[in-house]
């Protein structure tokens, strides 16, 4: 294919509405191993900042280098682990590739991620409170161990359809553990009048009390380190 032919195919796949850029010429993808290291030392890096910043002034605060206010920082440093956990998994710029267009690559805060979406063994479904509204995203991972946060269109798109209906999602579930919430996003199962209810209370409860009771927890470990 040629790079102009390559290029108007690409200007079609993303006026389909898919959200996701189609490549058919080939490009290499990220090695399974690669992709879980840079997760790991990215998890470690956040825990270390966080630790760090909740540690450090509450004993400074102990021996008396500092009068008060250690329980400030040990607030948002809470609330920065709170909200960016999520951040690790987050996709920019993802490109379907590989043959069948079963490889999404895309990168993400600690480097490029490759998923294979013909060998995927767990989704979950997860909604972010955002400025317009809740945002859903759809946690995936696969036989590999790699783990990314896509889009629905990603999935269930017009040009995703076809890899949802080859990776046994639609009908036959086959080996892709798939929650519930997940199913009724993905339009597999039809949400109950109870499941609504349930949800709403649960998107308030995960998405807008949970970053408070983090940072409560952090404001905690301060208190412990400067009493103990």
């Amino acid at each position: 294919m040629s790079k102009k032919q390559r290029k108007k195919y690409r200007s079609a796949a993303r006026a389909a509405g898919a959200g996701i850029v189609i490549e058919k010429a080939r490009r290499a993808a990220v090695p399974a191993e690669t992709a879980r290291r840079r997760l790991h030392v990215g998890a470690a890096t956040l825990g270390g900042a966080v630790g760090g910043t909740i540690v450090v002034p509450a004993l400074l605060e102990r021996f008396g280098v500092m009068r008060s206010g250690a329980w400030v920082p040990a607030m948002f440093a809470g609330l920065a682990l709170a909200w960016g956990f999520p951040l690790l998994y987050a996709t920019f710029g993802p490109v379907r590739h590989g043959p069948g267009w079963q490889l999404l690559t895309a990168r993400t805060v600690t480097g490029k991620r490759t998923v294979d979406l013909s060998n995927l063994t767990r989704i979950r479904r997860i909604r972010l409170p955002s400025k317009a509204g809740w945002l859903d995203e759809f946690w995936v991972k696969d036989r590999r161990g790699v783990v990314l946060l896509v889009d629905k269109e990603v999935l269930m798109g017009p040009v995703g359809q076809a890899m949802v209906h080859s990776s046994g999602i639609s009908g036959s579930l086959g080996t892709v553990r798939i929650s519930r919430h997940a199913a009724v996003g993905l339009g597999l199962k039809k949400p109950s009048t109870a499941y609504r209810a349930a949800r709403a209370c649960a998107d308030v409860l995960l998405g807008i009390l949970a970053p408070g009771t983090v940072a409560v927890l952090g404001v905690l470990a301060s208190w412990l380190t400067r009493s103990a």
